[in-house]
């Protein structure tokens, strides 16, 4: 298994999203803070393989944004601080 695929990058139910995605064939183009609210933004290659369940407080947005990306799960993690997983197209 690649580091990859094993490392945390997130505190949150993020990491089981991230996970799924990872074992489905997608992979990581960057991972990095997107201050001044986000304190882990990762964003994946390709676009998420799977509609994946909310867990509480998060939530899922479809941007298709071409100069961002296309969608993303996002979750509080504490007053004022986001993790997001977002997806490429």
């Amino acid at each position: 298994m690649t580091r990859e695929k094993t490392k945390r990058y997130f505190q949150s139910p993020l990491q089981q999203i991230l996970k799924s995605e990872l074992g489905r064939g997608n992979s990581i183009r960057s991972a990095s803070d997107w201050p001044p609210h986000c304190v882990m933004l990762v964003l994946l290659d390709r676009p998420f393989k799977r509609r994946h369940a909310l867990a509480p407080g998060m939530e899922y947005n479809k941007l298709d944004d071409p100069h961002y990306w296309q969608a993303e799960y996002s979750i509080e993690i504490e007053p004022g601080k986001w993790e997001s997983l977002a997806c490429g197209f």
